[in-house]
């Protein structure tokens, strides 16, 4: 399809002209355009008589309606189409009263050449009718005039309404053969009777007249030599309706009698269509900006916009509440001016400018009272729909409770340490100074069972065994306790430990307990993890032994020590626990020994937490209380799953790798 058209482009920017230019293209018009900005060469240009002007609404140094305006008054019948990125219906109404043909939306582009053909084909029809008449009334070629054309409607009348002529247009349009209306209907009886009346009524109005609501109130303008070109309904054959716009001559004699009338319309459905469309759009619009606004409003933080200068240019309630300012103050003032150091609050500006974002920087706004909030400001830039940077939108969080929340948690923090460290130390030193007496008691207790165990009778040296077993195992207890303390003073740095070479050692170590219960450690392919490897033997010492230990009387035990992957679900899952959801393995220690009612599970894993009798299984119970410790010091955690006579499974859950940060020397 090739539309050769000459266009103007009344625009000021080159972006937009070629946006237009390129959208005519794809239509398939052939162009020759020219772009024009002022006034001056807008007025030269017209002189040229372009096919169409397309013009921008708004510009630096001229306007779009005034473009339309000396456009009318040149007397140049060139279509005008105005182009707004934003345009109320106010506006728009005001646009075709200044002799703007149409007007369409910036964002709106795609319907650009359905909008020029429209403009085109309308200022074709009007050419074609104003050289109608002029023909019917310099050579009274009217029969030909009226059935020039299929585009339109054309119907003449008597002077008392009734059709004399109803041409091709007007059988299209309106379902009727001309057969079927000429010399029978009057123009009334094609038109909607309510409209009329109400024309008439307006028109009673104006010219403070009486006029009756029938084929007067069609021609009253005409009959008076008054240009009338107006909207109404008209109704076809079939009663279906449709919206034209209706242009009314009257004809006359060469003695100026009025002979008859000329009624030329035209279908105007497609136009009420497209601004049903745009008001369909429009009110979408406000819908958006209503649900944004809302949006914005029901926000918690404080929500401000600037521009790339640091000025308001948008807040929320939030803001006013915070700011003790009211959005009309707020909008058009620096940023900086609402917080106590305004150079740092600019400072963030910038760096959202240079960065493109920033977050959790921390501003102290001031109110206008005075009052001091701490918040936490995020910001991102912004932009329009072209990319060009628009300015600043950010979020700004009253963080005061939780700033108090922060230094209280800190004091709570430091106290906390410094609790431990003197707890260790007290461990320290109380389990060195300890050591000293046992050793003092065990030493003369050597020596007096040496010189005088002979002589001594049954229950003296009964009293002497009691007192040696007793400080075996004070001296067991004091280990456990130095043991435990050095958890997380006493440590390695994390390293790459083989669980498997670990767990072989270890048992290794335990043969000789092995041995006497009769029974036999079975350990499967274990992993290789980062781990401090010293910890990682007291831990399996612990539960390796712990399961020798308690079994079942005339049952040889057997413990199993493999491991098992975790899928996805499973490492979710237990990072809800607080364990990080990486990569994740599980050591299982199985038993077949005495097992235990796990409604006592917490407590198995307490300092001093026994389940039996003293006597009855050796032990201080600190041991697993050791191997939780151990654990947390990795980021993982222990459990066990137990039934009674059936045996006990030690289920430890740690990470395959650790943070470089969590070595400790």
């Amino acid at each position: 399809m090739n539309k050769p058209i000459n266009v103007l482009l009344l625009e000021d920017r080159a972006r937009d002209a070629e946006i237009m230019i390129r959208e005519l293209r794809r239509a398939g018009f052939s162009l020759e355009w020219k772009r024009v900005e002022t006034e001056v060469d807008f007025l030269a240009e017209i002189q040229n008589l372009p096919d169409i002007i397309l013009s921008d609404y708004s510009m630096p140094q001229f306007s779009g309606l005034r473009a339309a305006e000396l456009l009318q008054k040149s007397g140049l019948h060139i279509p005008f189409i105005l182009i707004s990125g934003t345009m109320g219906e106010d506006v728009a109404v005001e646009a075709m009263q200044h002799g703007a043909t149409d007007y369409l939306l910036k964002d709106r582009l795609g319907r650009l050449g359905i909008a020029v053909e429209r403009a085109l084909e309308q200022t074709r029809l009007r050419n074609e009718r104003d050289q109608a008449e002029e023909d019917l009334f310099k050579a009274g070629a009217l029969q030909r005039a009226i059935f020039s054309s299929v585009n339109f409607s054309s119907i003449a009348t008597d002077a008392n309404g009734v059709i004399q002529i109803f041409n091709v247009g007007a059988e299209r349009m309106l379902g009727y053969t001309a057969a079927e209306v000429v010399n029978i209907i009057t123009a009334v009886d094609i038109h909607d009777p309510l409209e009329l009346i109400e024309r008439a009524t307006a028109l009673s109005r104006e010219f403070a007249t009486p006029i009756a609501p029938g084929f007067e109130a069609l021609v009253f303008k005409a009959a008076r030599g008054i240009e009338d070109i107006y909207e109404l309904t008209k109704v076809r054959k079939d009663r279906s309706r449709f919206p034209a716009v209706l242009s009314v001559t009257a004809l006359r004699d060469a003695q100026d009698v009025i002979i008859g009338y000329l009624l030329i319309g035209t279908d105007n459905t497609a136009r009420h269509e497209a601004e049903e469309e745009r008001k369909t759009l429009d009110q979408r619009l406000r819908d958006q900006q209503f649900y944004t606004r809302s949006l914005i409003e029901s926000n918690i933080d404080a929500l401000m916009a600037t521009d790339p200068r640091g000025i308001i240019t948008d807040v929320n309630k939030q803001t006013e509440a915070l700011t003790g300012s009211t959005r009309d103050e707020l909008i058009g003032a620096p940023f900086k001016n609402y917080f106590t150091d305004p150079g740092q609050a600019e400072a963030g500006i910038h760096r959202v400018l240079n960065e493109g974002k920033v977050t959790n920087y921390e501003l102290t706004a001031r109110a206008r009272d005075g009052n001091e909030t701490v918040v936490s400001y995020n910001a991102t830039t912004f932009y329009d729909r072209d990319r060009r940077l628009q300015g600043v939108f950010a979020a700004a969080r009253d963080i005061t409770d939780r700033k108090g929340a922060e230094e209280q948690l800190k004091l709570y923090s430091d106290k906390l340490v410094r609790s431990n460290a003197e707890l260790q130390d007290f461990a320290q030193i109380a389990s060195h100074d300890l050591q000293e007496p046992l050793r003092k008691i065990l030493a003369f207790g050597d020596r007096l069972k040496a010189k005088a165990g002979e002589s001594l009778d049954e229950e003296c040296r009964d009293y002497l065994e009691r007192m040696f077993n007793a400080a075996g195992r004070m001296q067991i207890l004091i280990t456990d306790l130095m043991t435990f303390s050095r958890v997380e003073t006493k440590t390695q740095t994390f390293v790459a430990a083989d669980l498997g070479v670990i767990a072989r050692e270890v048992s290794a170590d335990l043969e000789t307990l092995i041995e006497q219960t009769g029974g036999r450690v079975e350990i499967e392919e274990l992993p290789i993890i980062d781990a401090d490897p010293v910890q990682m033997r007291q831990l399996l010492q612990n539960l390796i032994g712990n399961s020798l230990k308690y079994y079942r009387a005339g049952v040889p035990p057997v413990v199993r020590i493999y491991s098992e992957k975790l899928d996805e679900r499973r490492r979710q899952s237990l990072s809800k626990t607080g364990i990080p959801a990486g990569q994740l393995t599980q050591i299982m220690v199985k038993d077949n020994g005495i097992g235990f009612d796990e409604k006592y599970l917490d407590r198995i894993f307490a300092m001093f937490q026994r389940l039996h009798k003293k006597g009855e299984y050796e032990g201080t119970g600190v041991g697993l209380a050791i191997c939780r410790k151990i654990m947390d010091r990795h980021g993982g955690n222990i459990t066990a799953r137990s039934t009674p006579g059936e045996g006990t499974t030690f289920v430890v859950t740690i990470p395959v790798t650790q943070p470089k940060e969590v070595a400790v020397s």
